[in-house]
């Protein structure tokens, strides 16, 4: 009879044993859905913003090579990698990264025609950074400055020249982004990022420019 019952008993723990193990595994099943629905929820919403901010930088691109056309000046634009380019040979004489006359009135133009755009709420949680980036061919600079003047040096030292004139004609300073940061940077390239090729004559004077990239900002979320 003793035997029976230790038997019964032994049985009746194993149930219960294995109801736990059970009751554990759905709530861990549960637990894992709910992480994945939240997952795919959250990637959804991102990817909405994201594409939010794709669109508004496109528009924002067309509009201001609207804009400048309008004042005589022709921009070339690249809406889905977000860039605007000017060709840097009516602004530059070679080898120089003086900006003439012609350039300068330009230049100064364009940082209006920007900053007046960017008080619009849809560009500015849009745009990350504009950057100001000098580009050259690959033909090395024959001219001495005291020291050899290299493509790399002219390209960084024309991105800055703009930066500063457009920071002289409207204070691009005091521009920031949707989280309180500088808007504007800088940065020379020379000939690492062409756009054409260095064989002909056309093909470097496409290369020879002052481009702005204006990055994207990461989505985020509330």
């Amino acid at each position: 009879m003793r035997q029976s019952t230790l038997n019964a008993n032994t049985h009746q723990d194993d149930g219960h044993y294995w109801i736990s193990i059970s009751d554990l595994m759905t709530s861990l099943l549960f637990i894992f859905i709910i992480i994945l629905a939240y997952t795919i929820y959250s990637f959804t919403q991102k990817s909405d913003k994201f594409e939010e901010s794709f669109n508004a930088r496109s528009e924002l691109l067309v509009d201001l090579q609207t804009s400048l056309k309008h004042k005589n000046i022709n921009v070339d634009i690249d809406p889905k990698n977000g860039n605007m380019r000017i060709k840097s040979d009516a602004f530059f004489a070679v080898g120089s990264a003086d900006l003439n006359q012609d350039g300068q009135q330009a230049i100064m133009q364009i940082a209006q025609e920007i900053k007046t755009k960017m008080q619009n709420k849809k560009y500015q949680q849009a745009i990350d950074t504009i950057f100001i980036e000098g580009h050259t061919d690959n033909v090395p600079i024959s001219i001495n400055y005291g020291r050899r003047w290299t493509n790399m040096e002219l390209s960084a030292q024309r991105a800055i020249n703009t930066y500063l004139m457009m920071d002289n004609g409207v204070n691009i300073k005091e521009m920031v982004n949707r989280d309180g940061r500088y808007l504007f940077s800088y940065s020379g390239y020379a000939d690492t990022r062409p756009i054409s090729d260095n064989d002909s004559d056309v093909g470097r004077a496409k290369n020879r420019r002052i481009e702005l990239f204006f990055a994207l900002t990461s989505p985020k979320l509330e």
